[in-house]
């Protein structure tokens, strides 16, 4: 945890926001810091109490953390250390559907298109067409549909992944940029490529077979960005905190989109705004089924159109999400998921940019 931006965003409790109070966090505990930067230590609410861990340069500032140790114990202490060889026959043991398997795959097809266009070494050309950057890519052309000037201020970048939408947010703007996400493991290989400048991970090959990847990046943040792990339901920061909010295929991970909309509206500055790019790809044991926006009750007037709907939260109406309001036409950009070498999915993603409005 960088020193500077916890001193900057001075955040805020997630336990007392639901109660209504604002208590601010203190930085109780350091036992490892290298530079400035925070890699193991304890943050502290000064009005509850409630208490907050530090963990490989994450603070993990969640509602319930307790909860969140429960369902993530695996993943916050799985080993970062293993040799490819050694990974490599821990795979095969732990097979396919195991905890393992899954932070192998979901590392390799996020870090694959954040950072494989950085990679010096040639890989297999991927099924369809597909290149690594896309979410780099979409995300320069949502900042271009950008109507006017920033207000002051830092970006949050929600559903960070990998890091690179906040290594070149904080290199195109400027700006201190802070991404931030609930998985371990990507939040993990995001912070390492952000504040380390490297990436370090296993690109699947086939079946259970991965092919480490490690090398340095040559992204120019200079010390602008970071990763927490934090919940985007429940943003442990004041109202008007930020100028800029992006969110890059992350609606459709959250529990409920409208809820996580009209957060979003409360962190941003009067007039700051929001680019958001969403393949409407729901799952229902993320999302409940009634908060999917779009995708079945074709029966209604919106004919089950994700387009219509969320465009009715960024529109005034008594569905509006918080205070945001859309600016200028969407778009539709491609977005690819690389599984193998011989599987990629392709989608298209909605872009749409909003304004947080005021009066």
């Amino acid at each position: 945890m960088r020193i500077t931006h916890f001193e900057t965003l001075r955040p805020v409790c997630p336990v007392c926001r639901l109660n209504g109070l604002e208590g601010r966090l203190k930085l109780i505990t350091i036992e490892a810091e290298t530079r400035e930067d925070v890699q193991s230590g304890i943050l502290s609410c000064v009005l509850c109490g409630s208490e907050f861990p530090i963990l490989d340069g994450m603070p993990v500032i969640v509602p319930e953390v307790r909860r969140f140790v429960q369902d993530n114990l695996f993943y916050l202490m799985a080993r970062t250390d293993l040799t490819p060889a050694v990974e490599s026959l821990l795979g095969d043991a732990a097979g396919p559907g195991s905890g393992l398997e899954s932070i192998r795959q979901h590392v390799s097809s996020y870090a694959w298109d954040h950072w494989g266009d950085h990679d010096p070494a040639a890989f297999t050309p991927v099924p369809g067409g597909g290149v690594p950057g896309a979410v780099s890519r979409n995300l320069a052309q949502a900042l271009d549909m950008l109507d006017g000037d920033l207000p002051e201020g830092p970006v949050l970048d929600i559903g960070c992944a990998a890091g690179r939408t906040v290594t070149d947010a904080a290199e195109r703007l400027g700006r201190d940029v802070l991404g931030i996400d609930l998985s371990v493991p990507l939040a993990r290989c995001g912070r390492q490529a952000v504040v380390g400048g490297r990436i370090d991970y296993g690109l699947r090959r086939v079946g259970l077979v991965y092919d480490r990847r490690s090398y340095a990046l040559r992204h120019r943040a200079e010390g602008r960005g970071d990763v927490w792990l934090c919940d985007a339901l429940a943003l442990p920061f004041s109202a008007g905190t930020f100028a800029l909010a992006i969110g890059m295929n992350v609606v459709d991970c959250m529990r409920d989109p409208r809820a996580g909309l009209i957060e979003i509206s409360r962190v941003l500055a009067d007039h700051g705004s929001a680019v958001l790019s969403v393949p409407f790809d729901w799952a229902g044991q993320v999302t409940p089924v009634e908060a999917w926006l779009g995708g079945h009750s074709q029966r209604s007037g919106h004919a089950g159109s994700p387009e219509a709907i969320l465009d009715l939260l960024l529109s005034d109406g008594p569905l509006a999400a918080g205070t945001l309001r859309r600016t200028g036409a969407p778009a539709e950009v491609p977005w690819h998921v690389r599984l193998h070498d011989r599987s990629c999915m392709y989608y298209s993603a909605y872009l749409v940019v909003a304004r947080k409005t005021v009066g």
